[in-house]
């Protein structure tokens, strides 16, 4: 018996070499790699998504950006990529219409896109309206005539993250989801700097909020302003990105010709020296701005300025400072954002 346990034994660790030396020998031939979980996972993220109606082409492109970079690995990943995105397509759209339906019934010759176009059309009374970027470039340039405070400032997943510790999610969830929120300006938990930002965007004039309904935008923001008390549909809402629609539009350089302009945040420097070479007059700059802790000194350093208008780009810490320094000077602030950074790289010419 002993013999033959031992004769087994050396059966088996000879069988495990070979396989070793096989799966050794598959490497270096550079074999394509079969479908696995990872590409997989990839794939029904991305098709999740595109269920909901948002990104099925950009998940498609960054699968044949992933492909390009490993030739080797392109028969696994296209395998695994497209079964994924048809899984995660039908999880994230059409599965909700087969739990939805009525039983016994079927719309065989309705497509997904129609099927949600009608649901969304059921519920136009229940739209907030936002303002337009052409609206709100209106009300800058008649506050700017009028010589009347205005604060635009506006919400991102940082700013709706901070606020939502301990009123829609726990600290620990803030922090799983918030990653980057250290670099934003803000160190988790921070429940002081949470209500500063309740009380600035109650008092503010135009708030910009998330269109999308991907995770931490659109859905918080209604979840995080009403916890806080804030009627999305009694107030003047934009679209967060209305710094950049302001450029697009041409209304950003026509509002900032012949005006005196102060520039607050880190980049302030860079910013001044791009916005001087288009022939904007730059009053002054205030930098830096060393995360919300600094927003109160930042806001009170500017008012030592002439300006007419100032362009705030400082994370979480500009919401703070541009409604601040609007109410206390009377002047316009904008809440700038990264359209500094297109600014300064020369991606946004005037």
């Amino acid at each position: 018996m002993a013999a033959r346990l031992r004769k087994r034994r050396r059966k088996t660790a000879v069988t495990k070499r070979k396989r070793r030396v096989g799966s050794r020998k598959m490497r270096r031939s550079k074999q394509p790699l079969q479908p696995d979980g990872r590409y997989y996972d990839e794939g029904y993220d991305s098709g999740h998504t595109a269920g909901f109606g948002h990104g099925f082409e950009t998940g498609l492109v960054k699968g044949g950006e992933s492909t390009a970079a490993s030739p080797n690995k392109e028969e696994g990943f296209q395998q695994g990529y497209k079964k994924g995105v048809t899984d995660g397509r039908y999880d994230g759209g059409e599965a909700i219409v087969d739990r939805l339906m009525p039983p016994h019934c079927i719309l065989p010759d309705t497509p997904l896109d129609a099927i949600i176009a009608a649901g969304i059309a059921a519920h136009q009374e229940r739209f907030v309206r936002l303002m337009s970027v052409e609206q709100v470039a209106d009300r800058i340039a008649l506050a700017l005539d009028q010589q009347t405070p205005l604060s635009v400032v506006r919400l991102g997943d940082g700013e709706l993250l901070a606020m939502a510790q301990e009123t829609v999610m726990p600290v620990e969830a803030v922090r799983q989801e918030g990653g980057f929120l250290s670099y934003a300006g803000i160190e988790v938990p921070n429940l002081a700097v949470r209500d500063q930002l309740r009380e600035a965007v109650r008092r503010a004039d135009i708030v910009g909020i998330p269109v999308l309904r991907q995770p931490n935008y659109q859905l918080l923001a209604g979840s995080v302003l009403q916890a806080h008390g804030i009627d999305i549909r009694s107030r003047p809402f934009a679209d967060s990105l209305v710094n950049y629609g302001l450029y697009k539009g041409g209304y950003l350089q026509r509002l900032l010709q012949g005006r005196r302009v102060l520039l607050i945040g880190n980049k302030a420097d860079a910013l001044s020296s791009a916005l001087s070479g288009y022939g904007v007059t730059v009053a002054g700059v205030v930098t830096p701005v060393n995360g919300v802790g600094d927003a109160s000194r930042a806001a009170a350093e500017a008012q030592h300025h002439a300006f007419d208008l100032a362009l705030v780009s400082a994370g979480i810490s500009a919401v703070l400072i541009a409604e601040e320094l609007a109410r206390i000077t009377g002047k316009v602030v904008i809440d700038f954002g990264h359209m500094a950074d297109s600014i300064i790289k020369g991606e946004a010419p005037f």
